[in-house]
């Protein structure tokens, strides 16, 4: 495998906020040079491999623990290249074998956790130690923190040197500020979502308080009384490696902003349709997989000592995060269902908006870009994340990521922005479980169907049958949030 690409040494002159601003390339952000969450552990099903993409890199996360009697032992998440030095076929379509092994598919060699490969067998039994010293996979540190699994990745320290080099965690849980004393209650990322969308056009997205207010009417505001002349001023200036922190008059005493390198954002709203007083950290890592396409994390805060009000972003948290005293009462599918309501009213908009950016001629890696403020309009203070992002990815960080595929984009339209299965469904244990069991219960509702039409009393056979055949059906219809559903910003009156 190349070298992961890196930000290029060159001195340049970029345009950032309408000012010209001199960037020493050998102090830019280096995008493979820190850790990045790819999965959320208790979503992944240890005896599969899964299949993840990071900075253009296509890997495969798996558990190497050992089978005994039926049981799976706790083991160390591993994440190695998602190719065989074989003959490069995709280790995420091979197997966790009993023996905590992961084996290719396609000809049946296996790696242990290290990415060595512990069998070889279609060597000579006098070759095969030498032929397996040369068959080893391409490997990359891994963490779990904050329920997440974590890929640093750089090959080319050891494991142990990524280890002292700080993750970017949710500072609430594990370094909160002077004077900040609150009992939270903890969502873990609820799901793993891929969006296609450029991952820098979400980032921006969860750093736009105004947007909560129009895009998400009916669910986090109200499109017509939460707007207004937000005032925001910087609290904490943009640095290549601290980010930048923004306090305004609709967030609590505590910054309402902030941006933690390489892709992290905390919003703390309190407006109109959220009144929560700072009582409320939404803490999304906006993943940069792929061209065009954006994997989001958002672990969710509540300070257990608030009230839930009556409005109905207050209500369908109380549903979401579930009772303090009964945390598992709430199935973790249903939060998974109900946080894709939210995104399916971005998911349009951040798809045409990052075409739209592009078609416009802003590509701030590629020379000859033009720059954000040439190309999109922002008088207003509630901009200012936006501006500050931008003017962060500008100057600090080479215009963006440095990807380590090709960057060309399917052509426009060609992808489901509504899908489910694929994004989510298919490699999420919860919903698939979920989803199995659903057409468990439609299946025997429509054989009710069959057995009330074979009743030997006349009677009930009409009233049953089609209260089987409404059941079956409903079921089916429900089942289909778990594929695909579609969201009109037109019909959301």
């Amino acid at each position: 495998m190349p070298a992961a690409p890196k930000t290029a040494q060159k001195v340049a002159t970029v345009e950032a906020l309408g000012e010209a601003v001199a960037v020493a390339a050998p102090d830019a952000f280096d995008w493979f040079d820190h850790w990045y969450p790819v999965n959320v552990v208790d979503s992944m099903d240890p005896s599969r491999p899964h299949k993840v993409q990071l900075l253009g890199l296509n890997l495969v996360l798996w558990n190497d623990g050992a089978t005994v009697g039926g049981e799976k032992a706790a083991g160390s998440w591993r994440a190695f290249e998602d190719s065989c030095p074989h003959r490069r076929g995709p280790l995420s379509e091979g197997r966790v074998e009993d023996d905590g092994t992961l084996l290719c598919s396609y000809h049946g060699w296996r790696y242990d956790g290290s990415g060595a490969c512990s069998d070889l067998p279609y060597s000579p039994e006098s070759k095969r130690e030498r032929h397996q010293c040369s068959a080893s996979c391409a490997s990359f540190p891994t963490q779990v923190a904050d329920g997440m699994v974590w890929v640093f990745p750089n090959r080319a320290i050891s494991a142990i040197e990524a280890l002292l080099k700080p993750a970017p965690l949710v500072s609430e849980l594990h370094d909160p500020r002077p004077g900040e004393d609150r009992d939270w209650q903890v969502k873990i990322p609820a799901g793993v979502r891929d969006f296609p969308c450029g991952w820098d056009t979400m980032v921006e997205n969860t750093l736009d308080p105004a947007h909560f207010c129009a895009a998400h009417h009916g669910t986090l505001g109200d499109r017509y009384s939460d707007p207004r002349a937000y005032t925001f001023k910087t609290t904490k200036k943009v640095s290549r490696d601290g980010g930048f922190e923004l306090d305004g008059d609709m967030g609590s005493l505590e910054s309402a902003l902030e941006f933690v390198p390489p892709c992290l954002v905390k919003y703390r709203p309190n407006y109109g349709a959220m009144p929560f007083e700072g009582a409320l950290v939404l803490a999304t890592y906006c993943v940069p997989t792929a061209p065009g396409k954006v994997r989001p994390l958002a672990t969710v805060l509540r300070d257990r000592a608030a009230p839930f009000g009556e409005t109905l972003a207050e209500r369908a948290l109380a549903v979401f995060m579930g009772p303090t005293w009964f945390p598992g009462l709430v199935p973790k599918w249903f939060g998974h269902i109900a946080s894709s309501v939210v995104l399916h009213q971005d998911a349009a908009l951040l798809y045409e908006q990052y075409r739209n950016l592009i078609d416009e001629g802003y590509e701030p890696t590629k020379p000859g870009s033009k720059s954000f403020n040439q190309v999109c309009y922002m008088p207003n203070d509630v901009d200012r994340g936006v501006t500050a992002y931008r003017r962060w990815l500008q100057v600090h960080a080479g215009g963006g990521v440095p990807w380590a595929c090709d960057d060309a984009l399917p052509p426009r339209g060609s992808e489901d922005i509504f899908d489910m299965w694929d994004a989510h469904t298919s490699h999420c244990s919860h919903c698939l479980d979920a989803y199995r069991n659903f057409g468990i219960a439609r299946d025997v509702a429509a054989g009710a169907v069959v057995v009330a039409a074979l009743l030997p009393d006349a009677a009930p056979r009409l009233p049953v049958g089609l209260a089987a055949a409404a059941l079956a059906l409903g079921i089916d219809r429900f089942m289909g949030l778990f594929r695909r559903y579609e969201f009109s910003h037109h019909d959301n009156d």
